[in-house]
């Protein structure tokens, strides 16, 4: 479930010029979830992260703007504004100021790098965590594809300037899109030609133009980047398009110099892995989040899930759960902060074995309670003790993933726990008239409620202690 964006400009005051500037942003998500910004790329938008925006914006609120000169943004000329990576990225931080985003991750790709590892750099108490997607700040990840503009860098005379149009017309904007993808027709045609439109707008070349010379100045700035990252040691996630033509893997994987943790993923896509690959990139980023965000919240009310930590009276029923498990649960551990209610939780799960439902039928309740609560931990819980009690490949994956069983009573059971979880226990008439259409009786109704109720218990505790999925988990994990 995702909440739908809003679509909002926003006046912002240009510090250097004295221009109010119009920002164009896109907002979905919660106004008191963790926040995360996106930046877009060239020669590209706020448009570029539409499917993305959809696939957070259950739990984080996910902003992205269009910068100065791009998309639906204003676009002053380029002589009278004088475009520059500094100079977008103070009115980004004016941006951050005017809508009251305080703490936030960045998620930074191609122009957005330079832009917001200049943010995180000059205000790093308010960078949360980073997210580089094809987004360079190392040398070793320029190829070959930037010597026409190294040219241009090197001599920046208008015989080297006029080369660089190329990189403007409607050929490399499809290129740039459609280069490393192993299927095309993945992407949608929409994406390059919204950007084209705004490339062939009056005075646009001139804005790219300038933007191309300054880029230099990113790859000046890369030592103050990986200063700041050694300094204050972000949360950091590399997903790339392996393929890239211009931003290489060797960039993601040089990340780990100055930032030994940080996370490098790779993905059999290009430049645009997200018209293609968006489900990957999108499971990938909501555990990388999981493990920041939403653990650093958690640890402030919890503390620190461990075995250290677990109340005495707790400590036996963790146990008993490790040899159901092999290991005990994360969300173990904070039920346990109250080892009555954990001990309960036991009992109910036991009780719930006992029912009418069978298994499998009850993993597929759970999981879609889970799912109601924006639940991922559950989802992976769910759907992996599913796998383990010999449910098939596709039943394992519709849990995961979400969508209609072709099984009868199972998509029953999926929408009466559904209806249950989202309708806030007020089922309708034709709820239940589903539910017996499929075979399954008032035993069966009262056993998924009893299922939907345990499950609002756990995803509730999961959420308060932002609990990571255990790697015994992981299988089941929301792609």
């Amino acid at each position: 479930m995702s909440v739908l964006p809003t679509y909002q400009t926003v006046s912002v005051a240009d510090r250097r010029t004295g221009l109010a500037l119009n920002l164009f942003y896109r907002e979905a998500g919660p106004e008191d979830a963790p926040a995360v910004l996106l930046l877009h790329g060239f020669p590209t938008s706020s448009h570029q992260y539409r499917g993305l925006i959809a696939r957070l914006s259950d739990k984080y609120r996910v902003i992205a703007p269009d910068l100065p000169g791009f998309g639906f943004s204003d676009a002053p000329d380029a002589k009278a504004f004088g475009y520059t990576f500094d100079h977008l990225a103070e009115v980004i931080e004016s941006f951050t100021d005017a809508i009251g985003l305080t703490r936030y991750a960045i998620y930074v790709f191609d122009y957005g790098a330079p832009v917001g590892f200049r943010l995180a750099a000059s205000r790093p108490e308010r960078v949360s965590a980073l997210i580089s997607q094809n987004g360079n700040a190392y040398e070793e990840g320029l190829s070959d594809g930037w010597n026409p503009i190294r040219a241009y860098w090197n001599d920046p005379s208008e015989a080297n300037r006029t080369q660089l149009r190329a990189m403007l017309a409607v050929g490399t904007t499809q290129f740039q899109y459609q280069h490393g993808e192993p299927d095309t027709t993945l992407i949608a045609p929409e994406s390059y030609t919204l950007d084209q439109h705004f490339l062939d707008r009056a005075g646009s070349d001139e804005i790219q133009l300038d933007l191309f010379g300054d880029y230099r100045t990113n790859v000046a700035m890369y030592p103050r980047f990986h200063e700041y990252f050694r300094t204050h040691r972000p949360p950091m996630l590399a997903v790339w398009g392996k393929n890239d033509p211009f931003f290489l893997p060797a960039g993601a994987e040089a990340f780990r110099r100055d930032l030994p943790d940080a996370e490098v993923r790779f993905v059999d896509g290009g430049h645009f892995p997200l018209e293609t690959h968006l489900d990957e990139v999108a499971g990938i980023i909501r555990a990388f989040l999981a493990r920041t965000l939403d653990a650093a919240q958690g640890e402030a009310l919890f503390g620190a899930l461990n075995e250290a930590n677990a109340p005495a009276q707790a400590r036996p029923i963790l146990e008993a759960m490790r040899g159901v498990f092999d290991f005990v649960p994360n969300l173990g551990y904070a039920l346990g902060v109250e080892p009555a209610v954990l001990g309960a939780y036991l009992a109910w799960l036991q009780a719930l074995g006992t029912t009418s439902l069978d298994p499998i039928a009850q993993q597929v309740a759970m999981a879609a309670a889970s799912r109601a609560n924006a639940a991922d931990y559950g989802v992976a819980v769910h759907a992996t003790l599913a796998g383990k009690l010999g449910a098939s490949g596709v039943v394992v994956d519709t849990l995961r993933h979400g969508g209609e069983f072709a099984d009868p009573k199972l998509e029953a059971v999926r929408r009466f726990a559904t209806a249950i979880a989202s309708k806030r226990t007020q089922v309708s008439d034709s709820d239940v008239n589903a539910l017996t259409a499929a075979g399954l009786d008032r035993r069966a109704a009262v056993a998924i409620a009893m299922a939907v109720a345990g499950k609002t218990l756990a995803n509730t505790v999961a959420h308060l202690s932002r609990v990571e999925i255990d790697a015994g988990f992981t299988s089941g994990a929301v792609a």
